[in-house]
């Protein structure tokens, strides 16, 4: 049974033996608590503010680096084109 080091050794000691229903319950209460905190983090403006930053300070390399691609799909397409399925012999890329 792996814990992945997420839960503390007192946790699994005070619970080695737990029996179903026990589990049942702390299972649901695990789950409401899941969805309190999940609604606490959709309710925080500050990481809404940050998250929104973060897409704000992104937005600009995201565009360069697709231009970018875009330039290179372009000149491979040229390349394509130019070769007609023959590498030029005069070109660079004839090896």
């Amino acid at each position: 049974m792996s814990n992945n080091g997420k839960l503390s050794q007192s946790f699994i000691d005070n619970n080695e033996n737990v029996n179903e229903d026990q589990a049942m319950e702390m299972i649901v209460r695990a789950e409401q608590k899941i969805k309190a905190i999940e609604q606490e983090r959709n309710d925080d403006e500050k990481l809404a503010a940050a998250k929104q930053i973060t897409k704000d300070l992104n937005a600009g390399y995201s565009a360069a680096i697709k231009y970018e691609k875009a330039k290179i799909s372009f000149l491979l397409e040229k390349i394509e084109e130019i070769q007609g399925d023959n590498v030029n012999p005069t070109s660079s890329l004839r090896q």
